[in-house]
């Protein structure tokens, strides 16, 4: 049992991380794609919308590429850790991320647009009165994103190696003791997983109607 809690706290660890930093990175980039106007637009959101699609195990065969002793960041020995598990799923849930979030910033009303530029507003001020004003879409993005990196085995086996104390995490683990025919166990860890994914998703929920009670009783 031990070893199931362990294993439960750094799937937890890992996709928490992972999508803490997605969210940090494509929120601020679909806003700056949705509010400025150039040339190679559309191609950047088709761009990300496409890398949506892409199979988790090829992005496990990238990132492996990328960190193994012969690849350009081989130097920094993260293959078979923790972090590498989490840039793995950081280049899943990204595009998920910046695809939602622009698909709802660029439904934001022009007028409110043209509204808080009259009265004088900077374009960051713009930018986070978008930002607000899609507060639930974001939520949505990354609940979306959380719930792909959740169950996440493909890349995470590829580039962690499932190995035991260091990089083993709960979907690896459901594969590992299925394998081994200790269905009782692999059955355990997917509660545990569906039960995470649950308090999570609640959490983010909650939050996000908060959010939204607040938008509204402002008006």
């Amino acid at each position: 049992m031990n070893e199931i809690v362990e294993i439960s706290l750094r799937s937890v660890y890992v996709n928490s991380t992972a999508v803490l930093i997605s969210t940090l990175i494509a929120i601020p980039l679909a806003l700056v794609v949705d509010f400025f106007h150039f040339r190679l637009k559309k191609i950047v959101v088709v761009f990300f919308q496409t890398l949506t699609g892409i199979p988790p195990v090829l992005i496990g065969l990238l990132v492996y590429l990328l960190l193994s002793r012969n690849g350009p960041l081989g130097n920094m020995e993260l293959l078979f850790s923790s972090n590498a598990m989490i840039f793995a799923q950081i280049l899943i849930a990204i595009p998920i991320i910046f695809s939602v979030c622009y698909s709802h910033f660029s439904k934001v009303d022009e007028r409110l647009r043209v509204v808080m530029k009259t009265l004088g507003a900077s374009d960051i001020q713009v930018m986070m009165g978008i930002l607000k004003e899609s507060s639930a879409g974001v939520m949505n993005a990354v609940l979306t994103a959380f719930g792909r990196v959740v169950g996440e085995v493909g890349a995470v086996m590829i580039v962690g190696g499932n190995i035991a104390g260091k990089t083993r995490v709960l979907t690896t683990s459901i594969v590992l003791y299925t394998n081994m025919g200790k269905f009782e166990q692999a059955i355990i860890c997917g509660i545990i997983l569906l039960v995470i994914a649950f308090i999570i998703n609640f959490l983010l929920t909650m939050f996000s109607n908060i959010m939204e009670n607040r938008k509204w009783s402002m008006r």
